[in-house]
């Protein structure tokens, strides 16, 4: 149970203790849905941390899952037809709402900003999976982030597209409030990469010189 990451032991611990003790747990699955991790949300509001995975463990790393991955594996491969959305968003309970709404391949990366592996993972479930984010300007940074990650990885056929969430808001605040119907226009309004990209280098400046579009021109090729 220490290996696994269940309990909590040291030198100055005389007794292991519970690592998710007064918190809600939420279980972590491989692709093949084999549990090999927990994450859980604190009860008390004035808990250090308010969410806590699982260590790295033999059978869990952080950054190579995603999730509620194979539950939306299993359902984008059932819709691939009739073009069911493979969307990622920021956490565990948005992924419970999103699932809730209709939207069974939702996933959520571990806590981490999205990396290569999970990139990865998303582009075998759909070409063009949705990065759903908080319409504030850390979800801007997120999603900046995200086609940082993507471009050198960008192949024939695959891409993303981002959707931006009202500002202050999260997909579950949002199913509470909206109902699947306000989802459903948040993903209607999704962006393509491209989009996002151009948005990101010109929304900071003018380009009304042939040395300020030069300058452009040497930012779009880095």
């Amino acid at each position: 149970m220490v290996e696994a990451g269940l309990l909590v032991t040291g030198d100055d611990i005389p007794v292991p203790y519970d690592r998710f003790r007064h918190r809600v747990t939420f279980p972590i699955s491989d692709l093949a849905g084999r549990v090999v991790a927990f994450g859980g949300r604190a009860l008390d509001k004035d808990a250090p941390a308010k969410y806590l995975d699982s260590p790295e463990t033999p059978l869990f790393r952080k950054g190579a899952m995603l999730y509620n991955g194979a539950a939306a594996r299993k359902a984008a491969q059932q819709g691939a037809q009739n073009g069911v959305p493979v969307i990622a968003v920021e956490g565990y309970v948005d992924v419970i709402a999103m699932v809730t709404a209709g939207y069974a391949a939702t996933v959520a990366p571990l806590g981490t900003a999205l990396t290569e592996e999970q990139l990865a993972l998303l582009w075998r479930m759909a070409d063009e999976p949705i990065l759903c984010f908080d319409g504030d300007a850390a979800g801007h940074r997120a999603a900046y982030r995200a086609i940082d990650l993507a471009l050198p990885q960008l192949k024939p056929g695959k891409s993303l597209s981002f959707a931006a969430l009202p500002q202050g808001h999260d997909p579950d605040d949002l199913v509470r409030s909206g109902g699947p119907g306000a989802i459903a226009d948040v993903l209607a309004g999704a962006r393509p990469l491209a989009d996002v990209l151009w948005t990101r280098e010109t929304e900071s400046g003018r380009f009304d010189t042939p040395e300020r579009r030069a300058g452009l021109g040497r930012a779009s090729m880095r």
